[in-house]
């Protein structure tokens, strides 16, 4: 059987730029920008983390570190302190939390293996919770989906469990 066709998928509130990564703002800078943005978007899911930035920011700070450590052990060579925060294929549970169709696909087969890691479910929220997710490569997760028959969607419902995606950290700006 032929592997699905994969793509990374990162979604964003209309009128926002995908590219600008708050994380890589100065501490000082960062906590004044999620100030605006909670205050200018207070019904908005998306934006809550924003809200409530003083338990956000270190425990996003934390779990990229860890990711990045990791990753680095298994081979990338990411050029990013913090990555673009991406889902493998699709997600109506993130669509829906940015309340936006705007999106930004990016075929995998198009990103360097040493510029993408995964996790199953987000990296953020399992630290926050006490786990450490399991840092995957590309060549990793392609041969996890093989053993499910080449099916994104077997390997889903074999590994997801509980958690909700596959996150996907870019670790480059990939734009066109």
């Amino acid at each position: 059987m032929e592997m699905d066709k994969l793509y990374i998928t990162h979604y964003y509130y209309p009128g926002t730029d995908p590219w600008k990564n708050i994380m890589d703002l100065p501490e000082d800078e960062a906590f004044r920008m999620a100030e605006i943005l909670a205050n200018a978007h207070p019904d908005t899911t998306s934006f809550g983390r924003f809200a409530d930035f003083e338990n956000y920011y270190p425990a996003r700070k934390k779990a990229d570190a860890f990711v990045r450590e990791q990753f680095v052990k298994l081979g990338g060579n990411p050029r990013l302190q913090h990555p673009y925060s991406f889902t493998l294929m699709e997600c109506e549970y993130l669509r829906e939390w940015f309340n936006s169709s705007d999106k930004i696909i990016i075929p995998l087969e198009e990103i360097p293996d040493d510029q993408v890691s995964f996790t199953l479910g987000d990296s953020c929220a399992q630290m926050v919770h006490g786990s450490e997710p399991e840092v995957l490569t590309k060549k990793d997760l392609l041969e996890r989906i093989e053993t499910c028959n080449g099916s994104t969607e077997v390997f889903f419902k074999e590994s997801l469990g509980k958690y909700a995606y596959v996150e996907a950290q870019l670790w480059d700006r990939m734009e066109e």
